[in-house]
């Protein structure tokens, strides 16, 4: 990556993701979801919905993709990607749903009773019926403050009523978020949240009511350990994101996991002020599981990985214009080092370029796949943009290669 970098094949500001490795990873994944008779959903939000490691996860075993928002669905039907769950963690906006229920997703989720009419109506347009999930939403599980919606257990009688209704959906699954979160213990083990027994009762009260439930839908840090114990609880569907990338929580406090990290931050000092480093950002979006983080610098990787230099993540900027690194101990940086970084990130939340690279396990030739911009547009080594008209046609001789 740094002779990518030096050799402006790279910018500054980069994710950088191994396809090999997203290609192993997805084998694995795929293989315990079949295992436990688990189906999965690929969430890609957390590498920006990028089409290389989307097709690449989707020929290596992973089965249609989730679209958390309204830009996932776009991005997903930009580059022909089958659509399987839409509607969560963001509802799908009302001027959009007709194009959701086009693409024949498997399932769209729904909060309230007014999404259900706008599903229902674009259905009734297409002359289809369209499967939907409810999201259960339980005072006594786990929600993340902003991330609040969906139907009250207590609500779901009434919700359900108003479902049955409506001539062109079908109720035949729940989903709630998160479904996993990590104990504080010196184990940092993962536990199932509350949100799981009552999808479970949510599940058999809507049976008993004689709608046709066959998915429980259970996202949130799905890699393969956390599959076993989702598939113990009942679960039908999974989601796996960050375990694609090898980046779950598990991956940062448990030895020996199967998925491995498949992407580094790449960027480059700008400047010197004051003896600190500042490298250009962007990236600045990740999990503080640590007080302290490290970036290695220089303008080779045999410098660079013996360079490595204190970056100071606690200073909070609104923008993050730049990196700040304190050289200690000898330490240096310099402008125009390259600098590399590894931390759990979620990509759609920085504006960073993606750039997905095809052969570094050197079983195909060294490939860098186009450079991407935060909005998933394609640029070729000049930065003028590429059609998805080419990006699929190298996509397609490429996921040859790995299926």
């Amino acid at each position: 990556m740094v002779e990518l970098h030096q050799s402006n094949r790279i910018p500054p500001n980069t994710w950088v993701v191994d396809l090999d490795t997203i290609a192993e990873n997805a084998r694995v994944l795929a293989k315990k979801a079949k295992d436990l008779g688990l189906r999965t959903y690929l969430m890609s939000k957390q590498h920006n919905r990028n089409p290389y490691i989307n097709g690449v996860a989707l020929a290596c075993g992973l089965e249609k993709m989730v679209a958390v928002d309204a830009q996932g669905v776009m991005a997903i039907r930009r580059y022909s990607l089958p659509l399987g769950h839409a509607g969560h963690l963001n509802q799908i906006p009302r001027g959009l749903v007709p194009t959701v229920v086009e693409m024949l997703p498997e399932v769209i989720t729904l909060y309230n009773v007014e999404h259900a009419r706008w599903v229902n109506d674009a259905a009734e347009k297409y002359g289809r019926i369209q499967d939907v999930m409810v999201r259960i939403f339980s005072d006594k599980g786990l929600c993340f403050d902003g991330q609040e919606g969906g139907i009250l257990e207590s609500e779901l009688p009434a919700f359900a009523g108003e479902i049955r209704r409506l001539k062109h959906i079908r109720l035949s699954g729940v989903t709630a978020f998160p479904c996993v979160t990590y104990n504080e213990s010196a184990e940092k083990k993962p536990a199932l949240t509350g949100n799981v027994k009552s999808l479970i009762s949510a599940a058999d009260y809507l049976r008993e009511a004689g709608f046709p439930v066959s998915q429980i839908n259970t996202p949130g840090n799905t890699d393969c350990e956390v599959m076993e114990l989702l598939q113990k609880a009942g679960a039908t569907h999974v989601e796996p994101g960050n375990a694609l990338l090898g980046t779950t929580p598990n991956h940062a406090f448990l030895p020996d996991r199967p998925e491995r990290t498949a992407f580094a931050y790449l960027t480059e000092i700008s400047h010197l002020h004051k003896g600190r480093g500042f490298a250009y950002g962007g990236g600045v979006y990740h999990n503080n599981y640590s007080d302290r983080y490290y970036g290695l610098i220089g303008s080779t990787w045999e410098e660079a990985r013996e360079n490595r230099v204190y970056y100071n993540h606690k200073i909070v900027q609104d923008i993050d214009y730049h990196m700040q690194l304190v050289p200690e101990n000898g330490q240096r940086c310099e402008p125009g080092d390259s600098v590399l970084f590894a931390y759990r990130t979620q990509m759609h939340m920085t504006r960073s370029y993606v750039a997905p690279i095809s052969g570094i396990s050197g079983k195909r030739p060294l490939k860098v796949h186009y450079l991407f911009d935060n909005s998933v547009n394609a640029f070729d080594e000049n930065f003028n943009p590429i059609s998805p008209e080419l990006v699929k046609e190298d996509l397609d001789q490429l996921i040859g290669s790995y299926a």
